[in-house]
This record gives structure tokens, sequence and C-alpha cells, in this order.
């Protein structure tokens, strides 16, 4: 059977470094059309949940690598959007039964580096016949997201072929009426031209009380390369290398894995994440930084001293309590002078954007930034 798949993340708070967030798989859901207990997630203000569905299988190749080159953008437009976002995003990957799996679920989140990171693990593969099992996807989206309390929720559903009705979960117009039913906004993009994909979209949408878009086959993705991207993602990476995680080796493999797979992304996708980073004054990129916590200035020598030597790096831990200071304090000026050179330069870069932007009306992140605009506000 193919398996349904899910992560999810969760933070817990420690005395020395605020928030670590830890991975944990659960088990492929096996229940019947019954909903699941849920558990509330108190929201905070001006809480923005989002979430993508995506059709993974073999003709969706052209939209999944244009959604990872601009997921970072995306992210950037919420925020541009609305400036106190406290914005989370996740996943939901869908194909059908007989592939290698029905639905692949990735937790709401906002460690957007590892939403990244998942999406560049993406593959195109799978199908076989036309229609894909949507009804799993959208039932995973409204029942497996664990969306806080109070906050604006988003998905965008983004496919190009029929749901079938496979009877593993309730049908999909059930499910777009209860997500309508609990302030889950349901957006539906059509890839391509299929007319009984465009009527079920449509369908989805309205009872999901949200809008539904067609683009083209491939995505259509415009990404527009600028002078300021290649110093942007070196600056970028400058700021990663002087990370201090606070956790145990596996947390540090997994920021580690996370940076890596946006090093691999194209420039302007790197230069998007440092947009994004630089927007607000500086969003934190691992919540378990010691360094960002000194930097930000939400930490004090005192919070340093009380670290436990075991959560830090290796290279660290032997390190007396003035040197470990001096090293820390290194680093965070080292983020700072890095910073405040990318913030100049990102507001460069959004002048050459609107001043070279192609059109691209018909673009997968342009419908995405269309929606956003008009449902945030």
């Amino acid at each position: 059977m193919p398996s349904r798949q899910a992560i999810v993340t969760y933070g817990f708070t420690t005395a020395a470094a605020a928030t670590i967030t830890v991975a944990a798989l659960l088990q492929p859901w096996r229940g019947s059309a019954l909903r699941p207990a849920e558990v509330p997630v108190a929201a905070a203000h001006h809480a923005v949940d989002v979430v993508f569905a995506v059709d993974t299988t073999g003709s969706m190749g052209g939209l999944i690598d244009g959604a990872r080159r601009t997921v970072w953008s995306i992210a950037t437009h919420i925020r541009q959007t609305e400036p106190n976002a406290d914005l989370r995003i996740g996943l939901v990957a869908y194909r059908d039964i007989g592939d290698d799996y029905v639905t692949r679920d990735f937790a709401l989140t906002g460690d957007l580096d590892a939403v990244f990171a998942e999406l560049a693990g993406y593959q195109a593969d799978g199908g076989g016949d036309t229609p894909e099992d949507v009804a799993a996807a959208l039932y995973d989206t409204v029942h497996r997201m664990q969306w806080r309390d109070g906050a604006k929720k988003l998905v965008f559903l983004v496919g190009d072929a029929p749901p079938a009705d496979r009877g593993d979960v309730p049908p999909f117009e059930a499910v777009a009426r209860e997500a309508g039913d609990r302030g889950i906004i349901l957006n539906a993009i059509r890839c391509g031209v299929d007319g009984d994909t465009a009527q079920a979209w449509q369908q989805i949408a309205a009872l999901g009380h949200g809008q539904f878009s067609t683009i083209e086959q491939d995505g259509g993705v415009q990404q527009v390369a600028t002078p300021y991207d290649a110093k942007m993602a070196e600056l970028s990476a400058r700021v990663d290398s002087t990370a201090v995680i606070v956790g145990d080796d596996g947390e540090r493999a997994t920021y580690e894995r996370n940076v890596a797979a946006n090093a691999a992304a194209p420039a302007p996708a790197k230069a998007d994440r440092a947009a994004y980073y630089s927007s607000g004054g500086g969003l934190a990129r691992a919540k378990n930084d010691l360094v960002g916590g000194v930097a930000s200035g939400k930490m004090s020598k005192k919070a340093v001293d009380k670290v436990a030597r075991t959560a830090l790096p290796p290279e660290l831990r032997d390190l007396p309590p003035a040197a470990l200071q001096a090293e820390i304090d290194r680093r965070a000026e080292l983020r700072k002078d890095a910073e405040r050179e990318m913030s100049r330069l990102t507001q460069q870069r959004e002048e050459y954007l609107r001043k070279n932007a192609k059109a691209g009306e018909g673009a997968f992140d342009a419908k995405v930034n269309a929606t956003i605009d008009a449902q945030l506000q």
C-alpha cells in the first residue's frame, strides 16, 4: 500500500537559546472518514499559515522547479503585504494509489530553509492514468496540518489532473466544503488546459471560498537575474557560516542540510532568500542559533554563560567562558556587518526588479502573489 507520509515540527523553549525545533515522523494515516483528534495551536498576532498542495506526478516537473525557485520571493511578498506576518508554510505532495506515495506531508513551520529543502527533494514521477488522488491531498491539508487558531489560513492546490474517487478519504467536495466552513481558504491553480480539471478546481475553490486560476503547464515562472544576486548570495552564506546551533548533533546536521539545499539553488533564488531574511530588520534563520540571539540583542552574556556545553558544537565546548563569549561576539559582529550590507543591496535589488520585471501575469508566482494581495487585506 502506498504510504501517506507526514513530517511535523515541534518547538520547545530552553533556558539557553529560545526555541529548538525537532522533527518527528508520524504514522501513515490508517483511519476512516472520521475526523481525527486535533490539537489547537495558539496563534500569534497576524499569524499567516499557508499550505501548498502540489501534484508531483510526471507531468509536473516544470511547475515543481518553478515553485522551488520562487518560494522565497512568495514568502517575501507575503511579508510585504502583511509586514507583521508571523508566517508558516506547509507542503502536501500528492500522487495516486499505485505510485511511490499517495501523499507526502510537511508540517506548517516558520523554518523556511526546511521548507525549501523539502521542495528541493520533490521529483516529478508516477501518474499513469489521468486522475490523481486530489481528495487525499485536500484531506491531509485540512486535517493533518496544525492550523493555528486565529491565523489567516490559505491553501494553494496546484495540479493538472482531475480528482479520482479512490474511497480512501471522503469525496473531495466534502473536504473542500469542510475547509470553507473552518475558514481555510482553498485556492485552486490549474496547470495546462484540461477541461475536467478546470471544472473540479472551480468547484473546489467555490466550496473553499477561494480563487480559481489557470497557469501554463510548466508554471510559466520567469525569474529575473539582477546585478546584486551574486553579492547577496555571498553575504547570505557568510551569515549562515556564523551560526552556532544549540542542541544535539542531529539538529546541527539538519541545519547544515537545509543550508546546503539552499546553497545549491540558482543565484536569483539565493538572493530572494537573502532578501526575505533581510526584511523586517533581519529575521532569525534558526531559532536555536546562539549567534542570532546575541546579534539581535535578544540574548545577554549571562544567557550565553548558561548554555550547556554539551549542547554546543564540539569545537566550542572546551573554550573557557571568556574565550567562548569572545568567539560568539566576533561572529555576531561579522553577522551584523553582513546583514547591514545585505539590507542596502536588498533595497537596490528591489528597485531593479521593479524596473526590469518581466510580464508574467500567467505564472505560478504571479497568481499566488495576486491571490495573497486580495486575501490578506
